[in-house]
């Protein structure tokens, strides 16, 4: 199983903005549609007043990277280049 930490640090006073806008694209719909995808969540920080956490678990690597080919993951860069100033991205894999 793989598991990422994406930590958005976005624009002040824009986090709830910028899941809004993941939503009205769908893109965390069609997220957790694809094939291999266990959990696919958006969080707020409660000691980070501009930072969201998005959790990803996939099934194994093949299948996340297979999401990084999909629409909606381009469409994603679109909305980051509005709203994000950085991201810092963990990545663990459990059980291998």
């Amino acid at each position: 199983m793989l598991i990422l930490h994406v930590a958005y640090t976005v624009r002040p006073e824009q986090k709830e903005a910028f899941v809004a806008a993941v939503a009205a694209a769908g893109i965390d719909t069609a997220s957790r549609a694809e094939k291999g995808c266990i959990q696919y969540d958006y969080f707020y920080g409660a000691q980070t007043e501009d930072q969201v956490l998005l959790v990803e678990v996939w099934e194994n690597e093949i299948a996340q990277k297979a999401h990084t080919y999909t629409a909606h993951f381009q469409q994603l860069a679109a909305i980051k280049e509005q709203f994000v100033l950085q991201t810092d991205i963990k990545k663990y894999n459990w059980g291998e």
